[in-house]
């Protein structure tokens, strides 16, 4: 703070966001080596989905359309609201939204999440859907847009398994269009590996990453790209040059923070502190097998640091459970905010076991009472 405190971020240069670039390639072992800073999840996608389409203009190619998952949020902003799911969120504006193939929500119940064979019978109608759409729309299509694995605020942290997602890369390199991973929530150990993406052995061309990035002290993103993405803007032609920028892109401050951040990460060795983590959660749900509130529960899940207990009721976002659960689960000290009938635990990394019980604890009775 006393060296800089911001710079622009055109046509000038700082150590900051020099080196965090060089660290956050290192994060994807070089495969994602160019960095383009923004400040929050929603304009990390907006950045993600105009390369894209840059990307084949730059070429010559008119690509005017992108496929989402059903189920998928990736932000409130005209672009991230165009390739999520329709709903309350953005109902209002979907006159505005431009073009986007939605294929099926992934549906595989979560005790197949590691079983391709099986998992492979219940997410066909994904991949299906996905080859159907691009024999007949190739050519018009920039990229395909999802949240590797687990599907956070509209699709309730709806997970789906690993072989899915490595189909859908596959299939997609195989056919032209590019792949933008948005790790915004996934990324930085929330799911067991720095990125969730790294569960199929395969990397995409583009990744917004924001909240674990600055550890939530400062507004800070990043929109991660391939050296192959990055050459089509490389040009003597201004023209072809991103043209996008943000008052507060590669903030010095936020880059700094980035980068104490993934120091901690990597000296404290917080994948392993995940791993305890899931322990924690795995156990707490196979207690929760043996006590009567079992019978109002529709299904468990969990998955590096993040939790689920989906319960029988229904319940809309716009419902008052929600909200009820909240009010409660603070009064008693916790903060536990449901979607709909989905109660999440995605604690920090530094919580420890006893503090961790207590949410859970606090979470049981609440559920025996407004369930």
């Amino acid at each position: 703070m006393n060296k800089i405190e911001h710079s622009i971020y055109a046509g000038l240069a700082h150590a900051p966001a020099i080196e965090l670039s060089e660290k956050l390639s290192e994060t994807t072992d070089h495969n994602l080596n160019r960095v383009f800073y923004s400040d929050n999840g929603s304009t990390a996608v907006e950045v993600a989905l105009k390369m894209a389409y840059q990307y084949f203009t730059n070429q010559g190619q008119k690509r005017t359309e992108f496929i989402s998952l059903g189920g998928a949020y990736h932000g409130d902003t005209f672009g991230a609201m165009s390739v999520g799911s329709r709903g309350d969120f953005h109902k209002a504006f979907e006159a505005l939204f431009f073009n986007c193939h939605q294929l099926p929500k992934p549906s595989c119940p979560f005790e197949y999440f590691n079983d391709e064979k099986t998992a492979l019978k219940y997410i066909h109608p994904v991949i299906e859907a996905l080859e159907r759409i691009l024999r007949k729309r190739k050519k018009k299509i920039s990229a395909i847009i999802l949240e590797p694995l687990l599907q956070g605020a509209a699709g309730a942290f709806n997970f789906y398994p690993p072989v899915l997602l490595r189909k859908i890369y596959e299939i997609c390199k195989d056919a032209g269009i590019l792949v933008i991973a948005d790790e915004v929530f996934t990324g930085y150990g929330r799911t067991g590996k720095f990125y969730a993406s790294q569960f199929t052995g395969l990397w995409p061309d583009i990744m917004p990453l924001s909240k674990a990035l600055a550890a939530g002290y400062l507004p800070f993103a990043a929109t991660l790209a391939t050296e192959d993405v990055y050459q089509k803007f490389y040009s003597d032609e201004r023209s072809h040059a991103l043209l996008h920028g943000h008052s507060m892109t590669a903030n010095p401050l936020g880059c700094a923070v980035a980068l104490a951040s993934l120091e901690l990460f990597q000296k404290d060795q917080f994948l392993s502190k995940v791993a305890s983590l899931e322990t924690w959660h795995k156990q707490f749900q196979e207690k929760i097998k043996t006590k009567a509130i079992f019978k109002k529960i529709k299904e468990l899940r969990c998955l590096g640091s993040v939790g689920v207990i989906e319960l029988k009721i229904k319940s809309s976002y716009t419902e008052d459970f929600a909200w009820s659960f909240m009010q409660k689960a603070m009064a008693a000290g916790v903060l536990v905010r449901p979607l709909a009938n989905v109660i999440y635990f995605c604690p920090p990394y530094c919580i420890n076991q006893d503090e961790l019980e207590k949410v859970y604890t606090v979470s049981e009775k609440i559920i025996e009472e407004i369930a």
